[in-house]
């Protein structure tokens, strides 16, 4: 037990999960304290600890439920509200078999924590799990992530319905915000001094199709020109000034190719691609409810580096972020193969994988032919060793080539050398390596000022170290 001296409106986050839930996260923030509360960094400072919670797979909802078990342990006098994605999909169960929890607090509509923390007050136990409706947002106050890039949520919920994804059973249907609203953010983001704008959703092709299914029936819908996606970027190519504008998570089936002329015409939109393909076998594509192939995949992604080529976008080659899903029910040994196989053809710069989680209430739930878990783990094994292979010869292009840097932290060094930690375009916030930048203090950012957490800084890149980059500021 820690010894505890706390203030009378006082909270703790613990943050855990996905941009969406960090998103929420910041949000919870900006609501708590524009009711009087006082955010502490410290959990020992804190009278309410909030656990944001990741329910997705099984991995990721242990870490959350051991964050809340560790949290009551050491903080026995604390309130605790368990809130986020688990605290959503399990609530009715919480509500009688989880008493750690001081409360439980869904998702839906966060506009309601206001409520929850007077019936905290009162000493009951509320657990409450709002109506999934609507796109959560509005003012954040305070940033999870470092300075000079945001989060931007653009949707809420999916239609997809993989296979093996518990989302739609947690955020619900798709819902979208208007391309007007979702501008208006980004332009009172850009007022604060937000530099770099990453775009997020269940899936950033589904935006504006709100109750299409994807269906084969209604696949048409998906590829209707001008996308919804496409035109929405056109509204944000009217805004003023420099900017980085990234997008996260395209899903592959209906990747909308007319935002291709508009990215490149564009130098503020980034020719960085999320595109979660989860495999390479047509087989297991198709169990997990999916309509494309390793064909048709690749040939997406062939348009977007022709696009890029033939614009001769001065960023060069555009790069692929991709997510490989092993060990699904069913997948053989030439299953994994083809996965393999299409890896290496595609080339991506960064790919993420895991292990199948067989979670409940999905359809993959309740199929045969279960693949071991020692075999799950050495295919990822395997697909990681790929990977790293295709990163480092990629990261090795980079090389003598000169690039913007965004600044995220300044470590000061020996001999009145200073290093700083940021990314290039090439390289999503959490996820990608960074740039270690060394710079003496004579060095100014591209608009002349002191370099600084949150500064663009033109830089040569010099060697690679692992998936990180070291760069000289010129």
């Amino acid at each position: 037990m820690t010894e505890r001296t706390v203030s009378t409106k006082s909270f703790y986050l613990d943050q855990h999960g996905c941009a969406k839930n960090q998103v929420d996260g910041e949000l919870i923030i900006s609501l708590l304290e524009d009711k009087g509360w006082l955010r502490t960094e410290q959990p020992e400072s804190a009278r309410v600890i909030i656990i944001n919670s990741c329910g997705f797979i099984e991995s990721a909802k242990k870490e959350s439920l051991d964050a809340l078990f560790s949290a009551r342990k050491a903080y026995p006098d604390a309130k605790i509200i368990l809130a986020g994605c688990l605290a959503e999909r399990y609530a009715d169960i919480f509500k009688q078999d989880l008493p750690e929890a001081d409360a439980v607090f869904g998702n839906g509509d966060l506009s309601k924590l206001d409520f929850l923390m007077n019936v905290l007050e009162k000493g009951l136990r509320p657990v409450v799990r709002p109506e999934q409706k609507g796109v959560c947002c509005g003012e954040r106050k305070a940033f999870l992530g470092f300075p000079s890039s945001a989060y931007v949520k653009i949707t809420e919920g999916c239609n997809n319905r993989c296979s093996f994804c518990a989302i739609p059973l947690i955020r619900g249907v798709l819902r979208s915000r208007s391309a007007d609203d979702i501008v208006d953010e980004i332009r009172g983001l850009r007022d604060r001094g937000i530099f770099e704008f990453n775009l997020i959703g269940q899936d950033l092709a589904a935006f504006g199709r709100d109750g299409v299914s994807t269906g084969d029936s209604a696949n048409a819908l998906y590829f209707q020109s001008p996308s919804p996606l496409s035109l929405l970027l056109q509204k944000i190519g009217e805004l003023e000034g420099d900017f980085w504008l990234r997008l996260l998570y395209i899903h592959p089936d209906h990747f909308p190719l007319d935002i291709l002329p508009i990215m490149t015409a564009d130098k503020r939109f980034l020719p960085y691609f999320d595109i979660p393909f989860q495999s390479g076998a047509q087989k297991i594509i198709r169990a997990m409810n999916r309509n494309g192939s390793a064909e048709v995949y690749l040939d997406i992604v062939k348009n977007i580096r022709d696009a890029f080529e033939k614009a001769k976008s001065p960023y060069g080659e555009p790069q692929i972020r991709t997510t490989f899903l092993v060990g699904f029910p069913g997948e053989t040994d030439e299953d994994f193969n083809e996965t393999i196989k299409f890896l290496k053809e595609l080339r991506p710069l960064w790919s993420g994988g895991f292990t199948y989680s067989r979670e409940e209430d999905t359809p993959s739930y309740s199929f045969k032919e279960k693949v071991p878990k020692k075999t799950a783990e050495a295919r990822l094994a395997e697909i990681q060793n790929t990977q790293t292979s295709i990163t480092e010869k990629k990261l090795d292009s980079f090389i003598g080539k000169e690039i913007e840097v965004l600044v995220e932290e300044l470590i000061q060094a020996e001999d009145k050398a200073f290093l700083a930690l940021g990314r290039a375009w090439f390289q999503a916030p959490e996820v990608d390596g960074a740039v270690v930048l060394n710079f003496n203090l004579n060095k100014k950012d591209i608009d002349g000022n002191p370099i600084a957490p949150g500064s663009i800084v033109k830089a040569r890149i010099a060697a690679r170290n692992g998936f990180d980059l070291e760069a000289l500021a010129v």
